[in-house]
């Protein structure tokens, strides 16, 4: 389903669920196959309650095929005009016309995001899955074969879930929208003391965006707000005159058979790399990881070590950039009153030894968290992420004449003054650089061939 259509239904979910009978609903639903008995049986027989399987029914519907919209809107049309008119009428309409306020840069008083702390209590359901469908008189039947007739060209699991057509590498070109509008610079900025890198030409840079929306079998909550990151992250890097390569939902195979096609294409000929990931995420016995749509795990360093100069000669001496909007743990900050001060011994070195003249495995790279370990990220359900809207905030308005690391100061400085409504939680940027000796100027609009 289109991501809009998508929004279209989640943005009026209550007024959807109000105009709708849920049986009627339903059975419609498994009439025309968009979703089956099985969805049905699973659904009915997880959630008691009629309001319940009412909303889960549409949750469903938003993540099925790229007719499901189609059909929904066909239903509705037959059965609730109101529905119908709540649809049609907000088709194609953008999230920022629909809600005015969107266009404010500073809100203060957020409600408190989804992050990893909120899926503690979660627990992995595909097994539960798996043991109600075998309580449920479905015959034998597979998934597969079930769904086989749908009206759409996606596989489904066996959980009954819709994965999708095969995910090729091709440059995101659909149309966004967002609030920021990206200064352009009128000449190559330079530093007084520091070498610079190379960012004159139009092959400007690539970025490899990965958001995880929502995960197979509800294993992690879905991430509200997710949509206005895509919008603003894509909007911001093709300003900014990068090839953006945008994907959602990915599970481990996915993400890998993408990442090796992209390192062994021409993509890469470029004077600048970015990775950017969106997703639940957790710090555990000192390592970053990463949950994909598939609840696999992917751990940051094997990120890092995909695109080090001994993996992607590709991208040697080439700035990488890279940025992880997830939460490294499950506690708030609070903040405290007074912070202890900790300083690491120096190393020594000889000074009179020729340096050496191999390369090391690490270098150019500058990797972004959105918090620290052993903390939580925050998203607003509406606006999205904080770290996201704060950088593209920043980018947009300093990227002409600052230098990266400078920008990132910017925003981290800037997403500090975030606060959650309810007990004034904050988050703090991280970052760290592992050969990045030179200055990273953006240069957006300005181009030397």
């Amino acid at each position: 389903m289109d991501q809009r259509d998508r929004q279209q239904i989640q943005l009026n979910m209550g007024q959807l669920i109000q105009h709708t009978n849920y049986r009627v609903l339903m059975e419609e639903c498994v009439r025309r196959r968009m979703l089956s008995e099985v969805m049905k049986a699973i659904i009915e027989d997880r959630y008691r309650d009629e309001a319940t399987q009412h909303k889960k029914l549409f949750e469903k519907i938003t993540k099925r095929g790229p007719m499901a919209f189609l059909t929904l809107l066909d239903i509705c049309q037959h059965n609730f005009p109101i529905a119908y008119e709540l649809l049609k009428n907000g088709g194609g309409s953008s999230l920022y016309q629909r809600n005015p306020e969107y266009k404010s840069l500073y809100r203060p008083n957020r409600v408190r995001s989804v992050s990893a702390g909120d899926y503690i209590n979660y627990v992995n359901s595909a097994e539960i899955v798996r043991q109600r469908l075998g309580n449920l008189s479905i015959g034998s039947q597979s998934l597969a074969e079930e769904d086989d007739t749908k009206n759409n060209n996606d596989t489904v699991d066996e959980t009954g879930e819709t994965g999708g057509e095969k995910r090729l590498l091709q440059e995101f070109r659909e149309p966004v929208r967002s609030q920021y509008q990206v200064e352009l610079a009128v000449r190559r900025q330079n530093h007084r003391i520091l070498e610079a890198y190379e960012m004159r030409k139009r092959n400007r840079g690539v970025v490899f965006i990965v958001n995880v929306i929502t995960y197979i079998n509800e294993t992690h909550p879905t991430r509200n707000g997710a949509e206005a990151d895509k919008d603003n992250l894509v909007s911001l890097f093709q300003q900014l005159g990068f090839t953006v390569f945008y994907y959602e939902d990915l599970t481990s195979d996915e993400f890998n058979n993408l990442v090796k096609e992209l390192k062994q294409s021409s993509y890469l000929s470029t004077e600048c790399f970015a990775f950017y990931i969106l997703a639940h995420g957790n710090h555990t016995k000192g390592r970053d990881k990463i949950y994909l749509n598939d609840n696999s795990v992917l751990y940051v360093e094997d990120i890092l070590s995909l695109f080090n100069n001994a993996n992607c000669p590709k991208l040697i001496r080439r700035p990488k950039l890279f940025f992880f909007s997830i939460c490294r743990g499950d506690t708030p900050d609070y903040g405290t009153l007074r912070l202890a001060e900790h300083t690491e011994r120096d190393g020594m070195i000889n000074m009179k030894k020729d340096p050496p003249n191999n390369m090391p495995t690490y270098a150019d790279m500058l990797i972004c968290f959105s918090t620290v370990p052993g903390y939580a990220a925050h998203r607003d359900r509406q606006y999205g992420s904080w770290f996201v809207e704060s950088m593209c905030k920043v980018w947009s308005k300093h990227a002409h004449d600052t230098d990266v690391e400078q920008l990132m100061k910017l925003v981290g400085k800037d997403s500090s003054t975030y606060r959650t409504e309810q007990n004034n939680a904050l988050q703090t940027l991280g970052s760290e650089q592992r050969g990045f000796f030179n200055v990273l100027y953006l240069n957006p609009g300005y181009y030397e061939d």
